[in-house]
């Protein structure tokens, strides 16, 4: 019953109290201070050697520029992108009883979501289904990522997620759907597990949920619910230098309203694949002596520079 305008007004004030944190941290250490020529497989997001990241850069920076109408045509814009330009399909899927989707935090085009999902694919061996959660600047995404967390708005990609999903919930030939978000991703993820319960207890039937597991990465919510503890499984990642981590999953660590087990690694930065680990060694629960359940699961364990 909290006010969300209230819950805005914290976020704002916050920020401005850490502004030195969210610009070093965030913004430099994201940007300048993480470029490299690495060349290695699956890339950072910020490996200059690979052209798609350049235009992901170049675009951030012109959205950035122009953010104030962007505000002003934000209803255009969302009218405007084909439902086909949100989706990335994987390249081969060899467990058919399995479904995987990665959705993206903020300042993602396709190409980051491509390479979001590669580093994935290349750790566990599966195919990983993207939904764009599309980027409109650094100014627009963190604007949108406050309002949805403070108002748990259903944006275009809580509903295109939530419709993938439900999907292969219903799907009797898939036996595990697996969700993997960053960052505003997070949130997105949290709001889809309402929508999905509440769609699901009108038309289907919710012991779908039964097939479900999530697994976030700097996850930015403020609540995360496990509707009815009906999904099977709810994990949370987090560097705890990440300034995001901290706004959003490390805040919440002692929340009811915040389900699921959380692990932290002493690392500093944000972007997924360039500071996040998907090595459970790196890992220590927040209580007691989980297991990063998902870490732990069959692959091709890769060391990638961090």
């Amino acid at each position: 019953m909290e006010n969300p305008w209230l819950l805005l007004n914290k976020d704002i004030f916050r920020v401005i109290c850490n502004l030195y944190e969210v610009i070093v941290e965030f913004i430099l250490r994201n940007s300048v201070f993480a470029i490299n020529f690495s060349r290695s497989e699956p890339r950072s997001e910020l490996d200059l050697s690979h052209l798609g990241n350049w235009i992901n850069l170049l675009q951030e920076a012109m959205l950035t520029l122009i953010t104030l109408p962007i505000f002003i045509f934000y209803p255009l814009l969302m009218m405007k992108p084909l439902e086909t330009e949100k989706i990335r399909e994987p390249e081969s899927d060899t467990y058919d009883e399995e479904k995987w989707f990665f959705i993206n935090g903020v300042l993602a085009n396709r190409n980051w979501l491509d390479l979001n999902c590669k580093y994935l694919e290349s750790r566990f061996g599966r195919g990983v289904t993207g939904i764009l959660n599309k980027s409109y600047g650094v100014i627009w995404d963190f604007v949108e990522s406050v309002i949805q967390r403070s108002f748990e708005i259903d944006t275009m990609s809580v509903r295109w997620s939530t419709h993938r999903i439900r999907e292969a919930l219903v799907d009797e030939n898939i036996k595990i759907v697996r969700v993997v978000a960053h960052s505003q991703g997070g949130i997105i993820a949290g709001l889809v597990l309402k929508r999905l319960y509440i769609e699901l207890s009108v038309t289907e039937n919710q012991d779908y949920l039964r097939k479900l597991e999530v697994y976030t990465f700097a996850n930015a919510s403020r609540r995360f619910i496990n509707p009815g503890k009906l999904v099977s499984r709810i994990e949370h990642y987090a560097n705890d230098q990440d300034p995001i981590s901290k706004i959003g999953v490390l805040s919440e660590i002692h929340s009811e309203d915040f389900h699921g087990e959380i692990f932290i690694n002493n690392k500093k930065g944000h972007l997924f694949n360039t500071f996040y680990s998907l090595n459970k060694n790196d890992y220590k629960p927040v209580k007691g002596n989980a297991i990063p359940t998902f870490l732990e699961l069959p692959g091709i364990v890769r060391d990638l520079p961090m």
